[in-house]
Parts: structure tokens; sequence; C-alpha cells
């Protein structure tokens, strides 16, 4: 029975950064995260995988949100729960069209949508979130 009070944070479980639309943070920024996978008890392969996940979805965010614009925000959560993992990425920038979200054709020669493709492949669930007035944010999640 619901008590009417909202769900009470964790903070114990989140892991919280922010880091700058640079393409040199995205190295550093999947190796923290590929080490904390591992340290929540994530298998090598999955930590592997996650760690792919992570730095397409980032540089996701620079070419598309923030035009290549090297000096904006990106915030990365971490949410670890005993059976999963959540992690949300946001920005401040150029709002995406959910019909300008394309996924690699594997019939295509062209390299464009790879890193959604992988984002599919590689997840158990993703979505984009569109309920802010400004910017985006991509949930991914991923089951232990």
């Amino acid at each position: 029975m619901s008590t009417g009070k909202p769900k009470k944070t964790d903070y114990g479980k989140i892991v919280r950064i922010q880091i700058p639309s640079h393409p040199r943070y995205i190295s550093n920024t999947r190796n923290f995260f590929f080490n904390l996978a591992l340290e929540q008890g994530y298998s090598l392969y999955d930590a592997i995988d996650l760690k792919l996940i992570l730095g397409e979805a980032i540089a996701n965010v620079i070419k598309h949100a923030y035009d290549g614009k090297n000096d904006r925000p990106i915030f990365i959560d971490f949410y670890f729960e005993r059976d999963r993992l959540e992690i949300k990425i946001r920005d401040y920038g150029i709002k995406t069209q959910p019909k300008d979200i394309k996924s690699f054709d594997l019939s295509d020669y062209r390299e464009n949508g790879i890193g959604i493709f992988l984002i599919k492949q590689l997840t158990d669930y993703y979505y984009l979130d569109q309920s802010f007035e400004i910017g985006n944010q991509m949930v991914l999640i991923k089951k232990k």
C-alpha cells in the first residue's frame, strides 16, 4: 500500500560526474566507468560493452546535441541497483527529434548510426527522454 510519500533516493548507489563536451574526455570517462562497473560486480564482458556504449553516447552528444562545440557540459549519472545499472546522459544542446535518430543499416557502407546500433544491441533497454525544455537525456539500462 502506498503512503503517498515520494521514494527516497539512495545516494550511496549513485555516481554523478560532469565532463566538458570535448572528445579528449571520452577515454577517461569510459575508463573510469569501466573500473566502476567491474567493482560493482559486472563481468569483464559486460563492463567492456558498457564502456563502449558510454563512449558512443558521449560522442553522439558532442556531435549532434552540441554540434561539435567543446565547451558545453555533459552530466552523467550511474545508478547501481542490485540487479541492474541505469546510466543517464544529460545535455543542454540541440533537442534531438525522434525521426532524426537513425540506427546503423548493415547493408549501408557509411558509418552513420553505429553508436545507436551498438546501444540497441548492448543494452537491455534505452530511451531518449525529451521531457526537458532544453536538451536531451539518454537513459541506458543494463541488467546484471
